[in-house]
């Protein structure tokens, strides 16, 4: 089994309007049979793809003071 981790910057076009939607798309290409797994999907704001996501006990709400 191969794994690939594949990073990719998505620009917005209009910063000043935000993003209202996302579509994503998989594209299998050059497969004559097998099968593909999705285990994983991240979406990170920012510039900086860092792998890392905190356990919700380290994200501070404004519930907590």
């Amino acid at each position: 089994m191969m794994f690939q981790l594949v990073n990719q910057v998505i620009e917005v076009k209009n910063p000043d309007r935000g993003v209202s939607t996302i579509e994503i798309e998989f594209v299998v290409e050059n497969c004559q049979s097998g099968q593909v797994n999705v285990t994983d999907i991240m979406l990170q704001s920012g510039s900086i793809a860092t792998l890392w996501k905190g356990h919700p006990s380290e994200t501070r709400w404004s519930l907590d003071g």
